[in-house]
């Protein structure tokens, strides 16, 4: 198994324009996210909708929010002399925003609580997009009087169970309890919000069965222009790849690597494996793939650049998924736009990007133990026939569905109903407003700095 060293990234491109017509160019949007400068899903989605936002002649200021118990900008139960704080804002270090602290951020449930100094701040704006892997993160941007926009893509519970299932530590049985919490907060702040952009069918149910009402099926786009297929067209040669974060247990590279064994043993000739994306695999995948004798077909691509991204999904024959659970799985969706048939496993985020037999294969989720097995199978046909005809309907239907051209509709459509009562506001008090947005060099839109999918 062999791994390769991350490489610079090339330069941005510049993004055209995204034509608007009922924009008003004196609309100012607070993006309240996560993680805004790390990777994974939640963090690709948000700088989506900034430079999106940007492109449609929006104002657009990123609020981020303190995820760890050792925020640096938060007042900690462990360390009295923080309450002295008298600001829980702080300048976000390599990216256009501030970062705020939460009270007593040890405790998860306090990190979605509303804190007085950020609410002020937002009451500034003409709308608040929150974008957030659950939605209890909604709960931070109550009673602001300002339209609240939500983009979830998941369930705290739904997201968490496979790391409970896996790892039945002592710090996993609290997380359990705080969940238990979390999944309370979820509800009510699904209620508050003004409308809630889903990813998938199952999580529109969800929020409408809590008393939700604008519910809106509005998935982020990738920019078709930059994820082409190549010019030579489909490599039935390529490697077997697959892009997620390597150590998140939810993306299910267990059963990837079991998949992988059995399609070697079935037909010696396959292609290799390469598994890129964000970290590292944990050891015991290691040492399954070494178990497996396997370790000389399986090459680890980690922190994969996001200008390298198209050339290493136009390398590939076949993209494979086989997570427990996916919101969406954007790195499928770069994959079909670059004219890569799909094998996923049949996630509520999956089911909405792959038509089987059309564009790849979906694998039922169970029985779970059937799921390597019926990966190989499939992956093995794409290989010996309909691979090129998938990949080539894969990339038509990411244009007609999931381009950033489209994806923005539907947003801006939900702001357009928001807002049309609703006169400018006055400006921003320059005390609580971040630098100017801008676009940061190496992401641009639709490209995702440090890319895992989602």
């Amino acid at each position: 198994m062999t791994e390769m060293k991350q490489q610079v990234p090339a330069p941005a491109r510049s993004p055209a324009a995204i034509a608007h017509p009922k924009f008003n160019s004196h609309l100012r949007v607070a993006l309240v996210t996560h993680n805004f400068d790390g990777s994974g899903g939640v963090a690709t989605v948000a700088r989506w909708f900034r430079d999106t936002l940007t492109r449609a002649g929006y104002e657009v200021d990123v609020h981020n929010l303190a995820t760890t118990s050792v925020d640096p900008a938060s007042r900690r139960l462990a360390v009295p002399w923080t309450w002295s704080r008298s600001s829980i804002r702080m300048p976000l270090d390599t990216s256009v925003a501030w970062h705020w602290g939460a009270n007593a951020v040890e405790v998860e449930w306090m990190r979605y609580r509303p804190r007085r100094e950020l609410s002020r701040a937002l009451r500034g704006y003409d709308c608040v997009q929150v974008v957030c892997g659950t939605s209890a993160w909604a709960g931070v941007v109550t009673g602001l009087g300002v339209p609240v926009v939500l983009q979830v893509a998941t369930a705290a519970a739904w997201e968490r169970a496979t790391l409970f299932a896996q790892n039945l530590t002592l710090a996993n049985r609290w997380r359990q309890l705080m969940t238990a919490g979390v999944s309370r907060l979820e509800r009510t702040a699904l209620r508050e919000v003004d409308a809630v952009l889903v990813e998938n069918a199952v999580m529109a149910t969800f929020v409408r069965s809590v008393g939700q009402e604008r519910v809106v099926f509005a998935p982020p786009g990738v920019d078709t222009s930059f994820f082409t297929p190549p010019t030579g067209g489909w490599r039935r040669d390529g490697y077997l790849l697959s892009l997620c974060r390597l150590a998140d247990p939810r993306k299910g590279l267990d059963r990837l690597v079991d998949a992988y064994a059995l399609l070697v043993q079935a037909e010696p000739g396959v292609p290799e494996l390469v598994l890129a994306g964000s970290g590292r695999l944990p050891e015991g995948l290691v040492a399954r793939i070494a178990a497996l004798g396997v370790t000389d077909r399986v090459e680890v691509r980690p922190d994969v650049p996001p200008a390298d991204l198209v050339g290493l999904y136009q390398g590939a024959s076949v993209f494979l998924q086989t997570s427990y659970e996916e919101g969406l799985g954007l790195s499928a969706i770069e994959a079909m736009a670059c004219g890569l048939p799909v094998v996923s496993t049949s996630s509520a985020g999956a089911i909405e990007v792959v038509v089987d037999g059309v564009t790849g294969c979906l694998v039922p989720l169970e029985p779970a133990d059937a799921v390597p097995a019926t990966v190989a199978a499939r992956t093995r046909e794409l290989l010996r026939g309909a691979g090129d005809e998938a990949g080539r309907r894969g990339r038509e239907r990411v244009v007609e569905r999931f381009s950033t051209e489209v994806a923005v509709r539907a947003v801006l459509e939900t702001y357009d109903e928001l807002l049309a009562a609703r006169p400018p506001r006055g400006p921003v008090p320059p005390q609580a407003r971040p630098r100017a947005a801008r676009l940061v060099p190496g992401w641009g839109v639709g490209v995702s700095r440090q890319r895992t999918g989602r």
